[in-house]
């Protein structure tokens, strides 16, 4: 009977084992949340950013430009056609020298380095802007674990604090002092969520491409920082390496061509023309008839055409035109001036921001080394346990030691954070920017 009893209790137990192995195997596994790094949200950001999209369109006009600048080597030819009779006048035209000539040919380079120089601009840009994104969605993920801890730390000190206080050791009112405690905990780990999210949509507006809610950004917080800190080194650096001053002085030296081209007519203009004269061949009636003909019809002749091929020098050149060239080379001249006055500007505007990023250095490195002074948290935590334990230290006393534990921690999470923001400043007052990726902009061809 024993037996008869015992083998349907191991055929369900074994049958019981085969369902839960293939529930467990049937069951999907949990999706690793995708990560991402600076240099891959920057490559993102190479595909799908609007701005750099909208500035590699201006290489195409770019290049319209320089086409429409070397026009001034190459003959011009036009036709027209007249009927009754049927003459097609033909005009040729070749110039030989203008004062324009090399100016439009300087132009058209100095066009088309423009054009990369402000896409590289752009691009540096671009590349600071998600950098500084970049370290915020790291010190956002960093802030939100410290407060998730300090949150889950606060329920179990409500927990903790029931008990004692059910047993007689402590009031009422530290009961409640311990929950508003965990309340707010909980208010600001929300709060700061919300701004994660927020952060990350400004980063996706910058790569111009939503990532999953569940991305991972790695990276480290903690910023390298340059060697050498000389402002005046910098500057004189920057002064160099700047994509935008760069791109002013290539435009200041565009202007000064484009007076050249505007006051070309100011110099004799030599070429060749001519005003061809070609008329093919017509038909025509007979002036007399054929008498011997069955009927009297008149009869058609082909007469025949006449072409024109002259060709003639000329020089032409305004002596007075009431005053227009004057009044251009004026307004080019203005154009010169406020370009100065653009380039002063942006020279005293890199001086000020170097300096600016170089105290925020110092000023949050020196604060980094208060915070190295400062006993660390464990250090805090078993000294707090060992008093508590020994009777010196109260329950409230943890839950207030524990705060301003998590005060130190976001103090020395924002120096890190700010002394990265102020390094990656420093990098884009630079013009260094672009030294952070492995991504190489598009070079002009030579």
């Amino acid at each position: 009977m024993k037996r008869a009893f015992l083998i349907p209790l191991l055929l369900l137990w074994v049958t019981g084992r085969s369902v839960a192995a293939n529930t467990s195997s049937s069951a999907p596994a949990t999706a690793t949340p995708p990560s991402y790094s600076l240099a891959q949200c920057i490559q993102i950001a190479l595909d799908h950013n609007p701005e750099l999209q909208l500035a590699s369109t201006q290489f195409l006009q770019a290049k319209g430009q320089v086409i429409q600048l070397h026009a001034i080597l190459f003959p011009t030819l036009n036709a027209q056609g007249l009927s009754t009779p049927l003459v097609f006048y033909v005009q040729f035209q070749q110039l030989f020298y203008t004062h324009a000539t090399f100016p439009q040919l300087r132009l058209s380079r100095l066009t088309e380095d423009q054009a990369f120089i402000n896409y590289r601009q752009h691009l540096n840009d671009v590349v600071f802007q998600i950098h500084q994104a970049f370290l915020t969605m790291l010190a956002e993920s960093e802030h939100i674990d410290l407060l998730r801890k300090a949150a889950e730390e606060k329920v179990k000190a409500v927990s903790s604090a029931q008990q004692l206080f059910q047993g007689g050791q402590i009031q009422k009112s530290v009961v409640a002092n311990v929950q508003v405690q965990a309340n707010l905990s909980q208010q600001n780990l929300a709060t700061e969520e919300l701004t994660y999210t927020q952060a990350k949509l400004l980063l996706d507006t910058l790569l111009g491409l939503s990532l999953p809610e569940t991305a991972h950004f790695t990276g480290d917080l903690t910023a390298k920082l340059p060697e050498n800190l000389d402002t005046g080194q910098l500057i004189a650096e920057a002064l160099r390496d700047r994509e935008d001053l760069k791109l002013l002085e290539s435009k200041q030296l565009s202007a000064e061509e484009q007076i050249q081209i505007d006051m070309k007519n100011a110099y004799p203009i030599i070429g060749a023309s001519s005003n061809s004269t070609v008329q093919p061949p017509a038909l025509a009636f007979a002036s007399d008839f054929n008498a011997e003909a069955n009927y009297n019809e008149p009869t058609t002749v082909v007469m025949a055409g006449d072409t024109q091929l002259p060709l003639s020098l000329y020089a032409t050149w305004i002596i007075y035109d009431g005053g227009n060239l004057r009044g251009v080379k004026m307004s080019d001249k203005a154009n010169i001036a406020s370009r100065d006055v653009a380039l002063s500007e942006l020279r005293q505007s890199i001086t000020g921001e170097i300096g600016d990023a170089v105290s925020r250095i110092l000023r949050e490195r020196d604060s980094l080394k208060a915070l190295d002074a400062e006993p660390s948290p464990d250090d805090l935590r078993r000294l707090a346990e060992t008093a508590y334990e020994a009777g010196q230290l109260r329950q409230l006393d943890k839950i207030n030691l524990e705060n301003d534990i998590l005060t130190q921690q976001l103090s020395r999470l924002n120096s890190e954070f700010q002394l990265s923001l102020a390094a990656s400043t420093l990098d884009h007052a630079l013009g260094h920017g672009l030294k952070i990726t492995d991504s190489r902009p598009p070079q002009p061809d030579r």
